[in-house]
């Protein structure tokens, strides 16, 4: 599906406000600042900032779901590398968030880097609950 240039700024627009509304929300919320810290004791997952970590954590509280971002949560592909599939039917309701800079192709080699103008762009991804999955 192809969108138009409009309706881009708009999904953009969208979910930067989104965004920000959860970074003032965040700075409030010392039972989610346990939360990340918890996680980030007990897992090896990657370098997840604490506004990200919080973006996934209102959307859990928001769907009902209890537990922790990241820990309780996972990609499709991540349930699958820790021994579990996602079960029959379900759709991911927890989404996460990641800023993504543009890429340009580099005039000497040809290949693909990211753009140093410092310009970032959201990119949802999507996530399922513990209990949406079930082990192989």
């Amino acid at each position: 599906m192809k969108y138009t240039k409009e309706q881009k700024q708009k999904y953009f627009k969208k979910l930067r406000e989104r965004w920000a509304e959860s970074k003032k929300l965040a700075e409030k919320d010392e039972t989610a600042k346990a939360l990340y810290k918890e996680a980030f004791s007990t897992t090896t997952t990657g370098n997840i900032s604490y506004w990200s970590f919080y973006f996934t954590l209102q959307d859990m509280r928001a769907n009902g779901f209890d537990g922790i971002p990241y820990v309780d949560c996972k990609t499709y592909q991540g349930w699958l590398k820790s021994g579990f599939r996602v079960k029959r039917g379900e759709k991911s309701r927890i989404s996460g968030i990641v800023w993504l800079a543009p890429m340009v192709r580099d005039e000497e080699t040809g290949e693909l880097v990211e753009d140093e103008s410092g310009i970032r762009f959201p990119k949802l991804y999507h996530l399922f609950h513990r209990s949406q999955v079930e082990e192989i």
